[in-house]
This record gives C-alpha cells, structure tokens and sequence, in this order.
C-alpha cells in the first residue's frame, strides 16, 4: 500500500514539475520594442506653428499645382508625390519680398528637389536643389516647381515637407 501511495506522490509531483517549464514560457513578457523616430520625421508630424492655408490644388496630366498666398509668409506645406513622374507646382501669388528662400525635408530618403523657379514675366531659372535661395526683382506670381532629379538616384515617392520665406 505504502509502495502505492508513493509511486502516486510521484506521479503527481512529476506532473506539477512538467507544468513549471510551460508556465514559466507562458509567463514570459516580450520586452516592449520602441519605434525611434528620425529627427525629420518629428519635424514633419509636429504642427509647426499652423500650416499654410492652400488656396486651390488643381491637377493636370502629371502636374499636381497647388496654389497659396505668398503675402502670408512663411508658407509651411506637408505635401505628397505619389506617382514617379509626378511634379509639384508650388504658385506663389501676391509675392512682394525681395528674397525666397525655401527648404525640402523628407520622411525617408527621396529624390526630389527644386526644379526651376518661374518669374512673373515667364523666365525660368533652374535648376536648384532640396533648398534654394532666390532674389525676387520683380512682384507677382512665382512659381516653384518641385519634382524628381534626373542626374540622382532614388524614388520621388514620398511625403515631404516645404518651407517658404
């Protein structure tokens, strides 16, 4: 009797020392994984002051052109190139300073720069790169055309974000 009783206790406490390992595995927390995120990522998502009020977007074959008042500078802008080909026609009306200057920050890497810069007497100048710097001589309507390099590599798909003043 005594022989059965034993081999029971051992019976059972071989079963509660089975039991240890799953609940030790079922127990077990994965370690919380933080995104990091990229200085120029917190820069884009963080509303800088308030973005600039876009006064019209109109598209035209592959020109997404969209329209904002220049006499309320600086112009802030979270924009997007979703198509290759795509250019971005950032018009700039009622433009009376004697200077732009203009910056492109992206999400992640991206090919995309300032192109040309169009003058209110239809004069182009061009091209320039992800920041430019431009005497304005005449007031008016510039406008600033923003799209992919064709002497870099990389995507010009992308969130992206423009500062004018």
């Amino acid at each position: 009797m005594n022989l059965l009783i034993s081999k029971n206790q051992k019976l059972n406490s071989l079963k509660y020392w089975a039991l240890i390992p799953l609940f030790l595995v079922a127990c077990k927390k994965e370690p919380e994984i933080k995104e990091q995120k990229v200085d120029t990522v917190t820069t884009i998502e963080k509303p800088i002051d308030s973005l600039s009020t876009i006064l019209k977007t109109e598209k035209e074959s592959n020109q997404n052109i969209v329209t904002v008042d220049a006499s309320k500078m600086p112009i802030r802008l979270n924009l997007e190139i979703t198509n290759p080909n795509d250019q971005i026609i950032l018009r700039l009306e009622n433009l009376n300073q004697t200077k732009i200057k203009g910056y492109l920050k992206t999400e992640k890497p991206m090919n995309i720069r300032f192109n040309q810069i169009r003058m209110p007497d239809n004069t182009f100048d061009g091209p320039f790169s992800q920041t430019i710097e431009y005497d304005t001589k005449q007031k008016g309507e510039y406008w600033l055309i923003l799209a992919k390099s064709n002497m870099a590599d990389g995507t010009p798909v992308g969130k992206f974000f423009v500062k004018i003043e």
